[in-house]
């Protein structure tokens, strides 16, 4: 079929070009087998052409539900080459977030690998569409699994650059996710400053171990490779051996790990000789990294730049990066503006604040996102005066370095003192025996709020509430030291690895 213009990165004519300029030298690489671009190319017309053929074309929503394997590029970009707007569906989602999520973005049908086809049936049928399934490796070999109720009569059509690319429903770690609606353009615009601020070079090999459904993983872990002609290493689930393995095997350059996966990496012992070698980069994000688990990546992986990055799903990907040294010699930032992108503090009444001060991390540039689909008022509230509002506390220093000290909404009031939970759990990690942390405000008869801390204490360990409480007491102001400590197996995590706070307000919410 035809396809759109390769000024757009997103399209599969882009694949094409790739496959052009890179021959064989780069491509995808999943399991034992690299797939060149050109091999991509062809399976996303292919699957571009059948999906078209079903009925499907320009302005559909259409859910992606697929694992990190061939797979989901071909689907991406397929959904793209047909005008279509992908809606990106977590494979760790039950069959009713599938069908709340697609019947939200007014989907027309669901495309899934083989391997989710149970639960993406059961969430298909829930709302009455399609479901189209593919192999997760080449040949996809493309099947009908549910028929629609009638014909599809959808006709593919090259987007503009302003058309709508993507409904991204936000991680819900406070409440219901929300469709983020982000267009052609601010792919490009993202992918472009995510690339030119991490210094990647068509030569670079980047491991994709997170979920490509999260749009910040997306754009810096795949599309920033698909956009510089690269190789992205796809791994369908994290594990620390797996990931070392391929590593050495393919001469992985970056490696980008988010979350909990920083603490897996960190209690290794070392890493292969051949990994220390090839690993150029190692990033964090997705939650803030201690210090300490930023000097033993620093560590382990001694011949590489350590990376800490911030963004939202919001803002398409990254806003905010520290590389290299400042990393370590500013601790705590998580860097100065990326390319193409504008980021200020604001106060509470509107103004810019100088720098020092703490107020709320706004955005504005080419990445920032269209909207809320459908939910006018959460768009209004999000979108003002030019800017977006992350909802993210932080200040900026005089030389435009950038620091989190919480979240807008989750500030703790007690006894008229704000307290940041940030800062409280950045405290309790630092106590040897804490293996995970989260601090929330509770009810309380006297100070209105107290600071409760959720605890999951390392394995054979034996500490209790007053020996906590105390070693927070001499790192904390009396205000800020938790009056209430819970001990719990594990946090609760959504599928992008972000502690859902609402469950545990919902579940510690009593005094």
């Amino acid at each position: 079929m035809r396809t759109f213009s390769p000024l757009l990165p997103t399209s599969p004519a882009f694949v094409h070009y790739q496959a052009r300029r890179r021959g064989e030298a780069a491509g995808v690489v999943f399991g034992d087998r690299r797939y060149a671009y050109a091999e991509l190319a062809i399976a996303i017309d292919d699957l571009a052409d059948w999906l078209a053929r079903r009925g499907l074309g320009s302005g559909d929503a259409i859910g992606v539900m697929a694992a990190n394997e061939p797979a989901i590029v071909a689907l991406l970009y397929a959904v793209w080459g047909l005008g279509a707007i992908v809606v990106p569906v977590s494979t760790r989602a039950t069959a009713e977030e599938v069908a709340r999520q697609l019947e939200h973005a007014r989907a027309r049908a669901l495309v899934c690998d083989t391997k989710r086809v149970q639960v993406a049936r059961d969430g298909a049928a829930a709302i009455g569409i399609p479901l189209f399934a593919c192999e997760p490796a080449f040949p996809l070999h493309p099947v009908i699994v549910r028929r629609p109720r009638r014909r599809l009569r959808g006709r593919p059509r090259s987007p503009r650059a302003e058309a709508l690319a993507a409904i991204a429903y936000t991680s819900g770690s406070s409440g219901s996710p929300k469709g983020v609606m982000l267009t052609h353009r601010n792919f490009f615009w993202a992918g472009l400053a995510c690339a030119q601020a991490r210094g990647d070079t068509p030569q670079s090999v980047g491991a994709c171990m997170s979920a490509l459904t999260h749009v910040p993983v997306l754009v810096s872990h795949l599309l920033c490779r698909i956009f510089l002609g690269s190789t992205a290493v796809l791994l369908e689930k994290f594990d620390v051996d797996s990931v070392l393995e391929a590593a050495e095997r393919w001469g992985v350059t970056d490696l980008p790990l988010i979350g909990g996966m920083v603490f897996e990496v960190t209690q290794r012992a070392d890493v292969p000789a051949a990994v220390r070698r090839s690993v150029q980069k190692v990033s964090v994000g997705g939650a803030p990294t201690p210090m300490e688990a930023k000097r033993r990546l620093a560590a382990l992986f001694d011949g590489a730049e350590v990376i800490e990055a911030y963004g939202q799903t919001e803002s398409t990907d990254g806003l905010l990066m520290a590389r290299g040294t400042s990393v370590f010699d500013r601790e705590g930032t998580v860097g100065s503006m990326n390319p193409h992108v504008h980021v200020a503090i604001r106060r509470a009444d509107g103004s810019l604040a100088p720098a020092g001060e703490e107020g709320e991390i706004v955005v504005g540039g080419p990445t920032v996102m269209a909207g809320y689909y459908r939910n006018l008022q959460a768009t209004r509230v999000a979108l003002r005066d030019g800017w977006l509002h992350t909802g993210d506390l932080g200040r900026c220093d005089a030389d435009g370095y950038f620091f989190l000290t919480g979240r807008v909404k989750d500030l703790i009031i007690t006894g008229g003192e704000n307290v940041v939970p940030l800062e409280v759990e950045e405290v309790l990690r630092q106590h040897p025996d804490v293996a995970d942390v989260a601090v929330i405000g509770t009810p309380h008869p006297k100070w209105g709020e107290q600071v409760t801390a959720i605890v999951v204490m390392r394995d054979g360990s034996a500490l209790d509430r007053d020996t906590l409480a105390a070693f927070a007491g001499e790192r904390l102001a009396g205000f800020k030291k938790p009056r209430r400590i819970e001990f719990v197996a594990s946090l609760p995590r959504n599928a992008y690895n972000k502690v859902q706070m609402h469950v545990l307000r919902q579940e510690f919410g009593t005094p």
